[in-house]
């Protein structure tokens, strides 16, 4: 299967099959995650309500740095490489 989505034809008309389902999947757990992060988790003792931004503040900061992490990765890939895959606008 790895091979197969070697050829960036293939991979990019496999992403587009899944891309739906993965947007559907991923808006429901982030609204699941915000209902319990925000509404049913209790307050802190010494901080109240306050403390509840923790629960949206770490895991943006994370997705953040992974997100900017893997464009460099992929920025070098294509500048040693040229793979098209790499690069969004090679389409």
């Amino acid at each position: 299967m790895i091979n197969y989505l070697a050829n960036p034809r293939r991979f990019l008309n496999f992403t587009k099959l899944i891309e739906p389902l993965l947007i559907i999947i991923s808006l429901i757990l982030l609204l699941l995650g915000l209902y319990f992060s925000l509404i049913v988790s209790p307050p802190d003792y010494q901080q109240g309500e306050t403390v509840r931004i923790m629960y949206v503040h770490v895991p943006s900061a994370w997705l953040a740095s992974i997100l900017y992490f893997s464009l460099a990765i992929s920025s070098i890939i294509f500048l040693i490489w040229k793979n098209p895959l790499a690069d969004i606008s090679a389409r």
